[in-house]
C-alpha cells in the first residue's frame, strides 16, 4: 500500500512504499521548442498527477514486433510530448549513487514509463533509479535531413535534469551510471563518447547493445519521401499521429531491403547526423574517445533467437544452408561455437547471427578498452526461456534486471518459468548491477 505525500521536499508529489522506497512519477524534463514536431527539446518543469507508472504517457508507437515473445504489458497512454522521467529512491538516501535506465525497443517502441521498468527493487539495493522516455519511431526518425539526432538531444537534456535535480531525491550527481538496453544501449554508447556529455555520467552499462550503422541520408530520404506521399495532402509536420504512424509503417514496408536468412532487420534507424560520430562502432577509436571511467557490457547467449523463433525461414534452415552462409562470411564473423555440426542448424544460425549483430562488437570493445588500461567488464547471461526456439534470446534478461515478474505476466517467453528460480536469478542480476553502480568490483556476499 504505502503512504503518499502531496508535495515532497524537492517540490514533487511522491509515494513511499512499505519497503521504504520513495517513488516520484511523471516528472516533465522537456517540451518541444515552439511546440513543433521535429523541434529540438527545451528544458521544462512540471509533474503529472498520476498514482501508477502505467498512467505516464510514452511516445507514439505501434504494437511491438517482439510481442510474441515479450507480451505487451499494461499499455501506457501515448503523447507526442511525452518527455517524462520517473524516480525511485530509498527513503533515507543521502548522496546515493544513481542509475539512469534508457529503454530499448528497436528505435520505434517502448518507454521508460512502462510498468516493466518499475525501479523499486533496484532502488532497494541502495541506489536512486531513474527511467526516461525519449522520442522514437516517426516523430524521432523522419525529421528533415540534416536534423541532429533528436533522441540523443532528448537524453542529454534528461541527464542535465538529473545533474541539477537528483540531489532532492538523495542522489549524488557525481555518481551517475547510465544503463541502456538494445537501442537504448546504442544511445548510451554514443553518450559515453560525446564530449558534450562529459561530467553527466561516471559509468555506463551497455546491455545487449544493438549494433547498427545509421541510415544514410539517401535511405532517410527514400523512407521520408514514401511517407510524405502516403500522407498527402497532410504533411509530415502537421499530420495526426495515427496517420503518421500508419504512413511511417507503410513507407518502411515499401522501401524495405531484402532480408537475408539470419539477419534480424531493423525498422526505423537513426540517420547520419552531426551528433553521431562516423567511427562510433570502431572499438579502437572508441577506446581513444571514451570519457566515462567504467563500462559494463552484457549480452544474452542467443540474442537473435527472439527474432527467429517464430520465423519459418530460420526454423527450416539446414546444415547445408548454414555451411553456405559461413563460406560467404568474413572469418571473424563466425564464433567458434557455431563451427561444429554437433549443434542443430537453427542453433548454429542463431549463434552466428547473434555474434554478428549483438555479441562481436561488445566483445571487441571490451578488449580494446582493456588494452588501453580502461576499466571494462563483460558478461554473457545464461538464463533460458521455456518457449521453444527462444533459448537465451534478446530481451529475456529484462525482467530479471528489474525483478518485475508480475508486470511481465503476459510474456510468453516467461511462461513456465519457476518463480523461485526467477527470484534467485533476478536477485543475482540486480546485485550485479548494484555492485557496478555503487562502485564495488564484485557482487556483495550471497549475490
Amino acid at each position: 500500500m504505502g503512504t503518499s505525500s502531496p508535495v515532497a521536499p524537492g517540490g514533487f508529489r511522491e509515494r513511499t512504499s512499505e519497503a521504504g522506497i520513495r517513488s516520484v512519477l511523471g516528472i516533465r524534463y522537456a517540451r518541444l521548442s515552439g511546440g513543433e514536431r521535429f523541434a529540438a527539446p527545451v528544458a521544462a518543469a512540471g509533474q503529472l498527477d498520476v498514482d501508477r507508472l502505467a498512467g505516464v504517457p510514452v511516445f507514439p508507437q505501434l504494437r511491438s514486433r517482439l510481442a510474441a515473445a515479450m507480451g505487451t504489458g499494461e499499455p501506457n497512454p501515448q503523447a507526442e510530448d511525452a518527455f517524462f522521467l520517473n524516480v525511485w529512491a530509498p527513503a533515507n538516501a543521502i548522496g546515493a549513487p544513481v542509475v539512469v535506465f534508457v529503454h530499448g525497443g528497436a528505435w520505434m517502441g517502448g518507454g521508460g514509463s512502462n510498468e516493466w521498468y518499475d525501479g523499486s527493487l533496484l532502488a532497494a539495493e541502495g541506489m536512486v533509479v531513474v527511467t526516461v522516455n525519449y522520442r522514437l519511431g516517426p516523430v524521432a526518425h523522419l525529421a528533415p535531413p540534416d536534423t541532429p539526432d533528436l533522441p540523443l538531444q532528448d537524453l542529454a537534456l534528461a541527464l542535465a535534469w538529473v545533474r541539477e535535480n537528483i540531489g532532492a531525491f538523495g542522489g549524488n550527481p557525481d555518481e551517475v551510471t547510465v544503463a541502456g538496453q538494445s537501442a537504448g544501449a546504442w544511445y548510451v554508447h554514443l553518450l559515453s563518447l560525446d564530449p558534450a556529455a562529459r561530467g553527466l555520467m561516471r559509468r555506463v552499462a551497455l546491455l545487449s547493445m544493438a549494433t547498427r550503422q545509421p541510415w544514410t541520408r539517401e535511405r532517410l530520404g527514400a523512407v521520408r519521401d514514401a511517407a510524405a506521399r502516403l500522407l498527402h495532402p497532410q504533411t509530415m509536420e502537421n499530420a495526426g499521429i495515427p496517420d503518421l504512424l500508419r504512413a511511417g509503417a507503410g513507407a518502411l514496408q515499401e522501401t524495405a531491403l531484402p532480408r537475408p536468412v539470419g539477419h534480424a532487420a531493423s525498422g526505423y534507424l537513426p540517420s547520419e547526423a552531426e551528433n553521431i560520430p562516423g567511427r562510433f562502432l570502431d572499438p579502437a577509436w572508441c577506446a581513444q574517445h571514451r570519457h566515462v571511467e567504467e563500462v559494463l557490457l552484457s549480452f544474452t547467449a542467443d540474442e537473435t533467437a527472439t527474432f527467429f523463433f517464430a520465423s519459418d525461414p530460420e526454423r527450416a534452415v539446414t546444415h547445408e544452408m548454414v555451411e553456405d552462409w559461413i563460406a560467404a562470411l568474413d572469418p571473424g564473423a563466425v564464433p567458434p561455437a557455431a563451427e561444429t555440426r554437433s549443434r542443430g542448424p537453427y542453433e548454429r544460425l542463431v549463434a552466428i547471427s547473434s555474434w554478428i549483430q549483438f555479441q562481436r562488437f561488445p566483445t571487441e570493445l571490451h578488449a580494446a578498452y582493456r588494452q588501453r588500461g580502461l576499466a571494462s567488464e563483460l558478461m554473457e547471461l545464461s538464463m533460458r526461456s521455456p518457449l521453444p526456439g527462444l533459448m537465451g534470446g534478446h530481451c529475456l534478461d529484462l525482467p530479471f534486471w528489474f525483478g518485475t515478474r508480475r508486470a511481465w505476466a503476459d510474456a510468453p517467453m516467461l511462461e513456465g518459468t519457476d518463480p523461485e528460480q526467477f527470484a534467485r536469478q533476478s536477485l543475482v542480476l540486480r546485485r550485479r548491477l548494484a555492485g557496478f553502480v555503487l562502485g564495488r568490483p564484485e557482487p556483495p556476499p550471497n549475490g
